[in-house]
């Protein structure tokens, strides 16, 4: 391997890394944001507005207690948890690997 090839790899690497931190951050921040709406609604001064909206609030965190999740094949949440797990999967299978043919 030449100096080119590895800086080649060094930035594929570095750019699907980021890529992938992007995903989960991004579903992670998602999921703690809709854990936030019953909060929200509860803490705002529901007791002052109309009949109507006040159903309304009620029936938003009724739907609020299941959290929004991002998932891949219904199988997997995105979220900084499975950032984790694939990042110890993958050192896991590096390591192995490497051991193997040295």
């Amino acid at each position: 391997m030449n100096t080119t090839d590895v800086i080649s790899l060094i930035a594929y690497s570095a750019a699907t890394f980021s890529q992938l931190v992007l995903y989960h951050w991004i579903g992670n921040e998602i999921m703690y944001k809709s854990n936030k709406i019953i909060e929200s609604c509860y803490l705002s001064q529901w007791y002052q507005l109309s009949v109507y909206s006040q159903k309304f609030m009620l029936l938003l965190m009724e739907r609020a207690k299941r959290p929004l999740v991002v998932e891949v094949y219904s199988l997997v949440h995105i979220s900084v948890d499975s950032l984790a797990v694939i990042i110890k999967w993958s050192y896991s299978l590096f390591a192995v690997t490497r051991a193997r043919y040295n």
